[in-house]
């Protein structure tokens, strides 16, 4: 097979030389071989990193914000930041859900929820806003652009 995969042959001179009746069995043992090999990903695509790392608030509310604001994809964001695709989209998920303080991590060493202090809080939640501003004005724009399209047609 890898003298046929390198384009040194045709199918029916493979099939030839190893004493076949046809070149359908021969396209059947390729196929199996073929199926055997896991493709993990395409040359295209960057690998992205599976495995996450410790991350301050911070830094999570940096990937939150890379994704909504910059509108960055998760893949994209997991890159930029060197964390795993999971958390990146659960920061995101968790930020839009419940807001900014939900990214605080209630395991180890870091401030609890209940920990933050006033000014803590108001910060996160005044990041949280703009966020949320400009995804609204975005909106409003895509929505001009589109009525202003829509019509000329």
């Amino acid at each position: 097979m890898h003298t046929y995969s390198n384009g040194d042959y045709s199918l029916a001179e493979v099939a030839l030389k190893l004493g076949l009746r046809s070149t359908s069995q021969l396209v059947n043992w390729i196929s199996r071989y073929n199926e055997d090999k896991t493709v993990t990903m395409s040359p295209s695509r960057k690998l992205v990193l599976t495995m996450g790392r410790k991350t301050t608030v911070e830094e999570r509310i940096a990937v939150v914000e890379y994704v909504t604001k910059d509108k960055h994809s998760y893949s994209e964001a997991a890159t930029h930041f060197q964390v795993s695709y999971q958390q990146a989209r659960s920061w995101v998920l968790k930020a839009h859900e419940r807001g900014y303080e939900s990214l605080v991590d209630n395991r180890g060493h870091h401030k609890k929820q209940a920990e933050l202090t006033d000014l803590d809080k108001a910060n996160l939640r005044i990041r949280e806003l703009e966020s949320q501003l400009k995804d609204k004005e975005l909106y409003e724009a895509f929505i001009k652009k589109f009525q202003e399209l829509r019509h000329k047609g």
